[in-house]
């Protein structure tokens, strides 16, 4: 299911395939394709726009994610609301999530920000044509926030309420029982949830394909984007399998440095 069409991709980046001229045929180019995207003008960007995506919505949903887990995890009223309320942005399709944002949050004639601009006396912010990388990543975050409580919230609930007991005995104060009692036990919680946050969050599409389409330009255009530029616009199966072929490997070796850090940072937790 997974191996087979990313050996079918990797042929086919191996390969001069444009289907809009069905009459050049099929042929073999080596990695022409590769050095194509290397050279680029566009490529650098998009590289650069991918990274900023994912490392900015990983930090802020964890924070975000890791502050909602530790509200969860006490008992007030109406928690139960509260949580589905939370919760609600995880379950809404990437596309319908864009489409909500630009029309009701980020329109500059009638969204949201523009009645906040227009209360507090200021101009509305373009946000979509002015600051499109930025639109995404509050998107993004808002929609996968979520997910790393739940998974967070589950390492706390898991946590022995005697190690707090016994930390309050000590004289810990709250924030020492966070640093030294409560992120130590969910080492391996972030471990997991920061996997498939990568995963999840480099794999970005729909978002960026109903609000910016990657523009202006290629401002907010990433890898998997750019897969589909070349491929839906372009018409170049090659270039467009070129293009996966680098995002999957990038993605890789982002996941093996991660890992390698967070294990030598916290190993005792980790092993």
């Amino acid at each position: 299911m997974t191996q087979i069409p990313f050996i079918v991709t990797i042929y086919y980046s191996l390969q001069n395939w444009n289907i809009l001229r069905p009459a050049l045929g099929r042929h073999f180019v080596g990695l022409s394709n590769f050095l194509t995207v290397f050279t680029s003008s566009d490529f650098l960007g998009v590289l650069l726009n991918t990274f900023i995506l994912t490392i900015t919505s990983m930090i802020l949903c964890l924070i975000l994610g890791l502050s909602f887990a530790l509200l969860m995890n006490r008992n007030f009223f109406a928690k139960g609301l509260v949580r589905t309320m939370f919760v609600s942005p995880f379950f809404i399709m990437p596309a319908v999530a864009g489409i909500v944002w630009k029309t009701l949050v980020y329109n500059p004639s009638f969204g949201m920000t523009s009645y906040m601009a227009h209360v507090f006396g200021t101009q509305p912010v373009e946000w979509l044509s002015g600051h499109p990388l930025t639109a995404i990543i509050i998107i993004v975050t808002w929609q996968w926030s979520p997910f790393f409580m739940l998974v967070l919230l589950a390492g706390l609930q898991s946590l022995p309420s005697d190690q707090l007991e016994a930390s309050e005995l000590d004289g810990a104060s709250k924030w020492q029982q966070l640093y030294y009692v409560i992120l130590p036990h969910l080492m391996r919680y972030f471990e997991v949830v920061t996997m498939l946050g990568l995963i999840f969050i480099l794999q970005i599409f729909g978002q960026i394909y109903v609000t910016t389409s990657g523009g202006p330009g290629y401002a907010s255009t990433n890898m998997n984007f750019l897969t589909y530029r070349r491929a839906f616009q372009d018409w170049n199966i090659g270039l467009a399998s070129s293009v996966g072929v680098i995002a999957v490997i990038l993605k890789i070796i982002v996941m093996m440095l991660l890992f390698t850090v967070l294990r030598r940072r916290f190993k005792e937790e980790l092993s």
